[in-house]
């Protein structure tokens, strides 16, 4: 359990510079902001990570459950 509470934490600071990063895409004079964009992407891309890593973990555990609930 203490992976997927380190895991929240991250998603929650991840998130907050997702947040950070897309109010600024779009530059006050007009057109995008590149650095924004990057980071944007980049911090989209570990979210992402770490939902599919949780995911599989969770797929492995419904399979152990399953299995365990066929036998006697």
């Amino acid at each position: 359990m203490p992976r997927s509470t380190s895991n929240l934490d991250r998603l929650a600071r991840l998130q907050e510079e997702y947040d950070t990063a897309n109010a600024s895409v779009i530059n006050e004079t007009g057109g995008r902001n590149r650095e924004a964009l990057l980071r944007l992407s980049e911090v989209a891309g570990e979210m992402a990570c770490i939902h599919e890593d949780e995911a599989a973990e969770m797929r492995r555990a419904a399979g152990a459950a399953y299995d365990l609930a066929m036998t006697k």
